[in-house]
């Protein structure tokens, strides 16, 4: 059988290109040297997303909060998300933050002025630092940001 590299050594070997053979020959002109970076960036990123786009640790961590934020928690135990494709997984997570934003913006002095009307979500929320739902959005964001800037740490 022959060799194929992956998705991931392809990107790769296109930075390794973009960084080795062409940025030193682009010297002199800023424009396209600025490119050159930005494009072999932008390959880091993909590479960064294709090793986290399983969404699987992000959502276990959801279902083991048991917050119970909407009925998506129920709809799609770790077996079922497991069989969705990437584009499902995506989705679902999407959705599910999407009611977790409506409800801290319930709990929030913004709705004082805005009125909302979360048909799915089911319960209050502690939103003080420290807390299971702060947690969780805090993994998540550091999640988000270790794909973008995989250096941010804190």
């Amino acid at each position: 059988m022959q060799y194929r590299p992956d998705s991931k050594e392809l990107l790769q070997a296109i930075q390794d290109f973009l960084m080795k053979e062409l940025l030193p020959k682009l010297e002199g002109d800023d424009l396209l040297s600025y490119k050159t970076l930005v494009s072999w960036n932008m390959l880091g990123v993909i590479a960064r997303e294709i090793d986290h786009s399983d969404f699987s640790n992000t959502w276990s961590e959801i279902l083991e909060s048991n917050l119970s934020i909407c009925d998506l928690e129920n709809k799609y135990p770790m077996d079922t998300f497991h069989k969705l494709s990437k584009k499902e997984k995506s989705k679902v997570l999407r959705e599910w933050n999407q009611n977790l934003a409506l409800l801290i913006r319930k709990k929030s002095k913004f709705s004082e002025t805005h009125q909302f009307e979360p048909s799915q979500i089911k319960i209050e929320l502690d939103i003080k630092p420290k807390s299971q739902v702060w947690n969780l959005v805090k993994s998540q964001l550091k999640e988000n940001l270790s794909v973008s800037n995989p250096r941010f740490q804190t």
